[in-house]
């Protein structure tokens, strides 16, 4: 595992306008544009993206990736597997009456609980007597509701 800091950049630095695609599955030289997302134009593949979108859009993956490296390097295999399955049992249950898709122990668990993303302000869950209730919620969960 490395410690890299910054994301690799993963930015194509040429763009070939007779892209490798699968072929059909019958003949394998003939190209099957629509089973592969349509036919592509090189000016979608050279105007798509700036280079630093792909960098910004794996930070956080790279960050926690470093992150659980260093806790392997000091405390062992265990550390990291568990806190890996704390933060999947905090993902799984999210009750629409504490805000439904943003999850504050999972914020806590990432060390995200100081920062503010637009999500956390607008939910889309504005009439609050449309949500069911907590416990009625929590027993359909765990399979309760007799």
């Amino acid at each position: 595992m490395s410690l890299r800091i910054i994301p690799a950049s993963s930015a194509s630095t040429t763009v070939s306008s007779v892209a490798q695609r699968k072929g059909a599955p019958s003949i394998s030289s003939v190209p099957d544009a629509m089973r592969n997302g349509g036919p592509g134009s090189v000016a979608a593949d050279v105007n798509n993206r700036h280079p630093l979108q792909d960098r910004l859009s794996k930070w956080e993956e790279t960050q926690m990736a470093l992150k659980m490296e260093g806790l392997r390097r000091l405390y062992g295999a265990a550390e990291p597997i568990r806190r890996g399955m704390e933060v999947m049992m905090c993902a799984d249950y999210k009750p629409a009456q504490l805000g439904g898709p943003s999850n504050l122990h999972k914020d806590i668990l990432e060390n995200r609980d100081c920062s503010i993303q637009w999500e956390d302000i607008y939910t889309g869950t504005d009439n609050v007597f449309d949500l069911p209730e907590f416990h009625s919620e929590l027993e359909t969960k765990c399979r309760m509701n007799w």
